[in-house]
């Protein structure tokens, strides 16, 4: 059963206001869209890799423009690059020192 927005709205909302840290959210491109359009994403975590290939557009649905700050960067041995943003809402908060600290 896949729940509609309000009910996935609820629950991320009560869960970004328990206890804990951060919430890694992963899946496909249509629960990323979801989750941005209801403007429930603080942070970006983007990670670039050395390969062109089809896909899905990530941000096709979405129908307003995200302000970002670039708040870190790393770059892997394999030529992979991470890219950290914050939303402008949450860029005021303190910047981590590396984009490792974030994961850590």
């Amino acid at each position: 059963m896949v729940p509609d927005d309000a009910a996935l709205s609820r629950y991320l909302t009560d869960l970004k206001a328990g206890p804990g840290r951060d919430i890694h959210l992963s899946g496909g491109a249509s629960l990323a869209q979801t989750v941005i359009g209801l403007g429930l994403v603080d942070r970006y975590h983007f990670f670039v890799y050395p390969v062109v290939s089809p896909g899905e557009p990530w941000f096709a649905r979405l129908r307003d423009k995200n302000e970002l700050q670039l708040i870190g960067s790393e770059h892997y041995d394999n030529g992979v690059v991470g890219l950290h943003y914050a939303t402008v809402r949450d860029a005021k908060s303190a910047r981590p020192k590396s984009f490792s600290e974030l994961i850590a």
